[in-house]
C-alpha cells in the first residue's frame, strides 16, 4: 500500500526530404492560417494544407524549448505575418513568439505549434503521444487542449457540449495554473445536471469521505461518484498495483465527496487533497482530464467509454 502514499524519441529512418518538406511548408506562407480540420481523434487544428498542428507537454509557457534536433523532428509553424484562424479555430486563442533565430512561431492558447515529420497527409496524427525530447506530444482541440486517444474534444461521446446531460467542470488546479507550491494541492471537481431528467444519473452519488486508510481509497472508480472518470498525465506505472499510467482513473482517491441541490438540480462535488505531489513528477507540466460515464466507471480507461458529460482537460504544472 505504500504507492497510496504518494497518491523515444523516434529514431532513424527519416529522409532529409521529408524533413526539409515540412520545414519549407512551416517557413514559406506568410499570415499563416490556423483552421479546425477532421482526424482519426476527431476535430483538431490543422495548417491552411490540413496537416495536424501540436502542443509540447515540455513548452511551459509561450516560448518555445524545442530546438536543434527537436526542431528537425518537429518543425515550428512559422508565420511571415500576422496569423489568421478559420473554420472553427478561435482567433482570440491566436498569438506569437519569437524563435532564437528571430522567426515568429504561431502560439494557440499560449501552446506553440509544430509539425511532425512523419506526417505526410491531411488528418495524419502520427505523433500523437510520442514522448520524444522530454516531454509529450499532442494534436490541439479548438479550445486548445491536448487531444488523445480515448478522450473527447468536447464531444461529451456524442453530445455537443450543451448537449450532454451532466456539465463537467474542474475547479481546480486551472489551466496554467502552477499546483504544489509549498506541499499539498487540491484537485477538484463537479458533476452538474443540465436539467430534471438528468438528476436520476446522479442517483447512486453520496456524500461521504474516504478515509486513506479505508479499504475504499484506492485508484479505479469512486463507491461516492461511480461514474466519475479523473485522468492525470503524470501517473506512474508501478508493477502490481492498480497504478497502470496515464489511463489509470483516480476518482478512487477522492477523499471529499458531497452531493447537494442548486436550483432543483443535482449536483456533486469530490476533492482529492495530494499530499505528495512529487509522486507526480516535479516541475513537470500535466494534463488533467474529467468527464462521467454512465453506471460505474471503469478503473482502466480503454477509449471505449461512452462519456454522458462534456470531457474537460487542463494543463496544469506540478511545482517541483
Amino acid at each position: 500500500m505504500r504507492y497510496l502514499k504518494g497518491l523515444g524519441v523516434v529514431a532513424g529512418g527519416l529522409a532529409a526530404a521529408a524533413i526539409l518538406a515540412v520545414s519549407a511548408a512551416a517557413t514559406s506562407q506568410s499570415g499563416a492560417v490556423v483552421k479546425v480540420g477532421p482526424s482519426k481523434l476527431g476535430q483538431i487544428l490543422v495548417d491552411s494544407h490540413g496537416k495536424t498542428l501540436y502542443m509540447w507537454a515540455h513548452d511551459r509557457s509561450m516560448r518555445s524549448t524545442c530546438y536543434g534536433d527537436c526542431a528537425a523532428y518537429w518543425p515550428p509553424l512559422i508565420t511571415k505575418g500576422r496569423p489568421s484562424a478559420r473554420n472553427g479555430a478561435q482567433a482570440a486563442l491566436l498569438g506569437t513568439t519569437r524563435r532564437r533565430d528571430g522567426r515568429m512561431q504561431v502560439t494557440y492558447a499560449g501552446h506553440p505549434l509544430y509539425y511532425f515529420v512523419k506526417d505526410t497527409r491531411a488528418g495524419q496524427t502520427t505523433g500523437e503521444g510520442l514522448t520524444g525530447f522530454g516531454g509529450r506530444w499532442d494534436p490541439v482541440s479548438a479550445a486548445g487542449k491536448a487531444v488523445r486517444k480515448g478522450t473527447s474534444t468536447g464531444s461529451g461521446g456524442g453530445y455537443g457540449d450543451q448537449a450532454a446531460p451532466l456539465q463537467a467542470s474542474v475547479i481546480g488546479p486551472r489551466a496554467g495554473e502552477r499546483a504544489g507550491v509549498g506541499g499539498t494541492f487540491s484537485v477538484d471537481v463537479t458533476l452538474q445536471a443540465r436539467n430534471a431528467t438528468a438528476n436520476s444519473l446522479l442517483s447512486g452519488y453520496t456524500s461521504v469521505f474516504n478515509d486513506p486508510n479505508a479499504p475504499t481509497f484506492h485508484p479505479g472508480p469512486n463507491a461516492a461518484a461511480p461514474g466519475l472518470v479523473v485522468l492525470l498525465s503524470t501517473t506512474p506505472t508501478i508493477p502490481n498495483t492498480p497504478l497502470k499510467g496515464e489511463n489509470t482513473n483516480l476518482a478512487g482517491v477522492f477523499q471529499i465527496n458531497d452531493v447537494s441541490r442548486l436550483n432543483g438540480l443535482k449536483r456533486s462535488f469530490n476533492s482529492w487533497i495530494v499530499t505528495s505531489p512529487g509522486f507526480f513528477g516535479k516541475g513537470v507540466q500535466a494534463d488533467l482530464t474529467v468527464y462521467a460515464v454512465n453506471g460505474t466507471a471503469p478503473a482502466l480507461i480503454t477509449g471505449n467509454e461512452k462519456p454522458i458529460s462534456n470531457v474537460v482537460h487542463e494543463s496544469f504544472t506540478i511545482a517541483g
